[in-house]
């Protein structure tokens, strides 16, 4: 049987219908401050050649069958939508079924990461324990019907373990759900930058950007084509895998990656049959991070009920964010295993020093993340401070930095107990869960 949902998807975009479910009571807000901004601050002073996504083409009438594929219509060629930023979206009905395609494990890789000192008090054993606890990892399923699912599987991303990003190929933008899937907001195209970095949600103005080849080779057992895209924000060298399993899913993952970067999701370098599975940005200002794809699995068992968009256990949600309870990434017991004991050092002299670990204090208007020894201890929201136990007095290595690395500060080599602060500097963002 067909199904056209594109009737209900235009009139949504077109007029703002009334939800098709009822709003979430009091959706949970990541955090207000009273240097909350409507707008954000510009990202570069370099105009980009802008592109509308927010227009959707003329003369396209979506079709798609029982698995979720899309057919082409005799009335125009086949465009995808952008998803409207301020509205619930209809009922998505997909037929269960298993589908085809590809799960992948990835991580965001951050570049000039620090060392722990080398001192017989340091445990090695420890460090490498925490390090496997907050590896910034993804769990990626495309289906080559067009249907791409993001989990938040680490402990120490932005957005809490159990967070879940959902895309389809007819429209532009993304899903963001609640762990549990009790509840949904939309992601325009341009929402990710902000969302993955800085832990809210406002839109990075698009341009088309400008890719260039740099080479081939292999990755995971796939040929790859290796593309440089340039942007206003920076620049993004990417490695496309010849991956057909994942068919129209793939270009759902690099349209993902694009837009962190600044570039609109109309990209052709976006195809079907070829995944990212490597990914490094180098940001205009300085600094940047990696994303890696670990592993690919062939699938043909992936449930499409598992890929709705959105699920109908999800209420709709106009603002807020899923909360990140703190965002203290390990237990006392976990941060105090990277030491064998504590060292015999007189009191700190400091009178902020708390009487055990440390008092993390971010002055800046970024979600700021504070490593210890190489790992990630604590993110600190714009304008706050967070107090983490557990590790024993003695000489720690720390360094401030931004989740997607547009900000790497200098490692300093500090006494615990201590109070370390980051002060305020030229990059500029408002509260979480805006």
């Amino acid at each position: 049987m067909i199904h056209t949902r594109a009737a209900a998807l235009a009139l949504l975009l077109a007029a703002g219908c009334d939800p098709a479910r009822q709003q979430a009571d009091g959706p949970v807000d990541a955090g207000a401050s009273p240097n909350a901004k409507i707008l954000p601050a510009p990202l570069t002073n370099v105009t980009p050649e802008l592109v509308d996504a927010s227009a959707p083409e003329a003369g396209v009438t979506l079709v798609s069958d029982d698995y979720g594929r899309l057919i082409l219509s005799e009335t125009g060629q086949l465009s995808p939508v952008p998803l409207p930023p301020a509205a619930a979206l209809p009922e998505d009905t997909l037929s269960p079924r298993e589908l085809s395609g590809v799960t992948l494990e990835a991580a965001f890789r951050w570049r000039d990461v620090p060392q722990p000192l080398k001192a017989p008090e340091v445990a090695a054993e420890g460090i490498r324990a925490a390090q496997r606890l907050t590896e910034l990892t993804w769990t990626i399923d495309l289906a080559d019907t067009g249907r791409m699912r993001i989990a938040f599987t680490s402990r120490a991303l932005p957005l809490p373990a159990g967070s879940e990003l959902r895309a389809r190929n007819d429209v532009y933008g993304e899903v963001l759900l609640w762990p549990g899937l009790n509840q949904y907001r939309v992601l325009p195209p341009g929402a990710l930058r902000t969302l993955i970095g800085e832990r809210r949600v406002d839109v990075t103005p698009l341009s088309a950007g400008s890719a260039r080849p740099v080479g081939e080779g292999t990755r995971l057992g796939y040929n790859v084509r290796k593309v440089e895209i340039n942007a206003s924000l920076g620049a993004l060298h990417v490695e496309l895998g010849k991956v057909p399993e994942a068919g129209e899913g793939g270009p759902l993952l690099c349209r993902a990656l694009l837009e962190i970067l600044g570039v609109d999701p109309k990209s052709p370098e976006c195809a079907a049959g070829e995944v990212p599975l490597a990914a490094s940005y180098a940001w205009q200002g300085g600094g940047g991070v990696g994303f890696e794809v670990t592993s690919a699995t062939r699938r043909a068992d992936l449930v499409s009920t598992d890929l709705l968009m959105p699920p109908p256990s999800a209420a709709y949600a106009a603002s807020g964010l899923p909360s990140a309870q703190g965002g203290v990434f390990l237990t006392r017991d976990e941060l105090a295993a990277i030491r064998t004991g504590p060292l015999p050092l007189p009191p700190s002299a400091d009178p902020g020093a708390p009487g055990e670990g440390f008092v993390a204090v971010n002055q800046s208007d970024a979600l700021s993340y504070l490593l210890v020894d190489g790992i990630p201890a604590v993110a600190v929201p714009p304008m706050g401070e967070r107090y983490v136990i557990g590790p024993p007095r003695g000489l720690y290595v720390v360094q401030w930095r931004t989740f997607l690395g547009e900000i790497i500060e200098p490692p300093q080599t500090v006494e615990m107990p201590a109070r370390l602060v980051r002060s305020s500097g030229a990059d500029a963002g408002v509260p979480d869960g805006r």
